[in-house]
């Protein structure tokens, strides 16, 4: 297969965009550099919050930017195109329609790479009965019921933070990771905590700022399933490269 070109719209934000190019050069299988696949960047940190739309529509639409942006990608050379911003896919059908190239879906393919981890480790789990995943992300995704409507989708359940948890897992992502302050990290096991209390066989870390925390903390347990790592192994196969072993 011929090596195909990402295109990566991107600034949603612009600290989850760098990591995830990181990620996809740290996980690729390479000698040299030119075994590395082709990226085309476009970091464009001013399109409207995401959340602030979804829950307020009379706030700034990021649709007709982002559909903008997606169109330079493909101009410019792109084969597919990504986002890395669980929130953002609210618009994945409309931008997908209004270009002529695929574009990934972050939250079908952590949803789909979660049913098969969780199935290797349990045999309760054959035809994804009892699979229970945990949402963590924010207050705009979880309105949007993008991550429920895909656990449906796949006959899988699936469960968020309560009203409480929310509200400070939505400071944690806008006024830590986001702001570029220091992480309560306390207070986001806490969180995680109560979701693997409540019975969720794996967690979802459904928002790329979250993304952040996994790295920064060093959070790979076997259960936390991160949205952005998920999405650059993706990334890495469709553009025609393989992924490093034992990741």
């Amino acid at each position: 297969m011929a090596d195909k070109t990402l295109g990566i719209l991107g600034g949603l934000g612009p600290l989850a965009t760098v990591y995830f190019m990181d990620i996809i050069v740290k996980m690729t299988d390479v000698k040299k550099d030119q075994d590395h696949i082709s990226m085309i960047v476009l970091n464009h940190p001013s399109i409207p919050d995401r959340t602030e739309f979804i829950l307020d529509n009379t706030k700034p639409n990021p649709l007709p930017v982002m559909i903008a942006d997606a169109k330079k990608l493909q101009a410019a050379g792109a084969d597919y195109v990504v986002m890395p911003c669980n929130t953002a896919h609210f618009f994945y059908e409309q931008i997908q329609k209004n270009i002529e190239i695929p574009m990934l879906n972050i939250i079908e393919e952590t949803v789909k790479y979660s049913i098969e981890k969780i199935k290797r480790k349990s045999e309760k789990c054959k035809n994804n009965d009892g699979i229970k995943l945990g949402i963590l992300a924010t207050k705009g995704t979880i309105s949007s019921g993008a991550y429920g409507n895909m656990c449906r989708k796949y006959g899988i359940d699936c469960a968020v933070p309560s009203v409480s948890d929310e509200e400070s897992l939505m400071n944690i992502i806008y006024n830590q990771v986001k702001a570029g302050a220091k992480v309560d990290i306390d207070e986001f096991l806490r969180i995680i905590a109560h979701m693997r209390a409540d019975g969720c066989d794996a967690l979802i870390l459904g928002c790329t700022e979250l993304s952040i925390i996994n790295r920064d903390y060093d959070l790979h347990r076997d259960y936390i399933i991160d949205s952005l790592e998920v999405l650059a192994k993706r990334s890495i196969t469709l553009c025609g490269k393989k992924i490093k072993e034992n990741l």
